[in-house]
Order: C-alpha cells, then sequence, then structure tokens
C-alpha cells in the first residue's frame, strides 16, 4: 500500500533522517476525495489523463 503523506512532512520523508517510519501513520479522511472514474482504467492499454475524470 502507497504512503500518504502530509505535504508538510515531504522534505522529511524524502530528507536524509535515518528513521522516518513515524511518518507511516493513518491519514486522515477528512483530507480525501473520492469520485467515479470510468471502467477504462480497469486497462493498462488506456493511458491518458482522462481516466482520472469525474464520471458525474
Amino acid at each position: 500500500m502507497p504512503v500518504i503523506l502530509d505535504p508538510n512532512d515531504y522534505d522529511r520523508w524524502l530528507g536524509t533522517d535515518s528513521d522516518p517510519r513515524d511518518l507511516l501513520r493513518p491519514y486522515s479522511s477528512k483530507k480525501m476525495e473520492a469520485w467515479p472514474v470510468s471502467t477504462r482504467v480497469n486497462s493498462p492499454a488506456n493511458n491518458d489523463p482522462s481516466l482520472t475524470d469525474r464520471l458525474f
């Protein structure tokens, strides 16, 4: 599963900190947004920005 970082933590995650594991914590669902997308995302043959367009 990918890690979702708060933008304030980017530098620390990508920096030279010897142990940034404390950044591996649940990301607030209040900061996330979801929307329906085309089933075209199910095929690797499709690769264009419109794949993430909101359907409705």
